[in-house]
This record gives C-alpha cells, structure tokens and sequence, in this order.
C-alpha cells in the first residue's frame, strides 16, 4: 500500500521526545514482542513494553465491573477473563504515558504494523493537536468519516458511524486523565468503551490514510479463546436500543463537531481581511 504523506524529512529524536510509544505484551508472547520491535524500529520509533495483564495467571475477580452495563452493551452476561486483563492493561498503559510527562502517547496491541508514513502522520497529528484528543490510529468499520483538515496526503476526520478496535490509538494528556477516570470501573470491553468520548467531552477524530494495520497473527486471540452464547433475542432488545442510542450521540457529536469548525473558519477568514 502506498501514500501520499511525504515522510522524508521527519526528526524521529524530537518526535519520541513528545511522544511515548506503549505496546501491551503478555509474558507468553514473545513471538508476538519480537515481531513488533522488528516492524516499529524499521521505521525508527521504537516502543516501550507495558506488560500485559494475564487471565491465564491472574485473579481477576478483584477488577471493579458493572456487569448490567456490559450486558446491555453487548447483549451477553458473561465477560471473559482475557477481555478484564486486555480493559485494565490499557489502563496500565494510559497511566505510565501520564507519569512520563511527554505530550502525546500511542497505545499499541502487540499484533500491529506501522506503516512507513506513521512518522510523517504522527508529525502533521502534533501540529494539528488543537483540533483532537484521540485519533484511533487502526479501525474497523469506515465510520463514515468527513474531513476536518486536509495537509501533507491526510486528512483529520470526524466519525458519522461508528468504529471499534483498540489496536493502536494516539491520545494526549487530557484524554489519558479523562479516560483513566472514566474507565476505572468496566462497563464495555476496551474497544468500545474508548471511543464513547460525547460522554467525557473527548475530541474523538479519524485519520486518513490510516497509519497501523494488523499483523498476520492478529487472527489468532491471545484472550478471547472462550466461546460465549449470547441470550435469546428478546432479551437482548435493550442491547439493540442501546446501539441505536450510540448511533444517533456519534452523528450528534460529529456533526456539533463540523459546525463549530465550519463558524471557527468562517471567523478567521472575516478576522484576516
């Protein structure tokens, strides 16, 4: 794949001096650790190992969860174990950005691939800081994305859909404290619970091209090995109510989102004449 983000003349030093890199890694996947140290030094931005919270080692029956919260996300009442442990590493990742005291930070799953404009983006994402908070760096779904602000072969979008994955996402120190906050106690799995930012007053933003994709080994979970039945479909109607609730707050917030940004443009042109 290729892409029109020049990436020639990035500065890697002044970069990781603003920006911490954490891959989340259990102790069992080394195979996994060394892959991405070999994909992330290539492009010259190496990371910081966050080890992993295990299921397989680990009690996790002390983690503080609202398991009627996570049914009517998901429509089932049975959490996995690896699915508590991946919720609270990313958390245990949040936390050591905040207490290294650089600017922005990238949380990374250990089954992720740069690309070789990642670079580039991550430099044109620090000079457009005014305008997000956290930037899912690799998605599912297109989540309907509309630009904001367009430069250097990218763009910085808003989400009319929705999206999900917590593979590799770019948060500043406001977000990393808001989402400790706002997470401390399980109420999704980390995949969703990231993104639901009209409820924390996140600026929740897309780029395009995306600069992470997923390495061959993501096919193989490393938490999810538990097969779940889900409840007959009536009962999982205030699942789909809920779902429809979170439809309409992404196309409120983002369309709040491109109007401010439409009468913030329209003034600086009036001001600069």
């Amino acid at each position: 794949m290729t892409s029109g983000i020049s990436h020639t003349d990035v500065d890697r030093n002044t970069l990781l001096n603003r920006c911490g890199i954490y891959l989340i890694n259990l102790d069992r996947s080394n195979d996994r650790l060394l892959s991405a140290e070999q994909h992330f030094n290539a492009v010259g931005l190496p990371f910081e190992r966050i080890v992993a919270i295990d299921a397989h080692n680990e009690d996790m029956s002390g983690y503080p969860i609202e398991r009627s919260v996570f049914q009517r996300t998901h429509g089932r009442t049975t959490i996995r174990p690896g699915e508590i442990g991946c919720y609270f590493s990313h958390l245990r990742a949040l936390r050591t950005f905040l207490a290294s005291g650089r600017e922005f930070g990238i949380v990374l799953e250990d089954d992720t691939v740069p690309e070789p404009w990642l670079p580039a983006t991550l430099t044109t994402l620090f000079d457009w800081s005014e305008d997000w908070d956290i930037v899912p760096l690799f998605h599912f779904h297109r989540g309907g994305p509309v630009p904001l602000r367009r430069g250097n072969g990218m763009s910085l979008t808003v989400f009319f859909g929705p999206v999900s994955s917590a593979a590799a996402y770019l948060v500043n120190r406001r977000a990393a404290s808001v989402l400790i906050e706002e997470l401390s106690t399980m109420q999704a799995c980390v995949d969703h619970a990231l993104f639901t930012t009209w409820k924390n007053g996140l600026r929740f933003r897309g780029v395009t091209p995306m600069a992470i994709q997923l390495a061959a080994q993501a096919r193989i979970s490393t938490i999810n090995n538990v097969d779940l039945k889900k409840p007959f479909v009536l009962l999982r109607l205030q699942t789909f109510v809920a779902r429809i609730h979170v439809a309409l707050r992404i196309v409120l917030s983002a369309a709040r989102a491109l109007l401010k940004n439409m009468i913030l443009r329209r003034f600086y042109r009036i001001q600069s004449r």
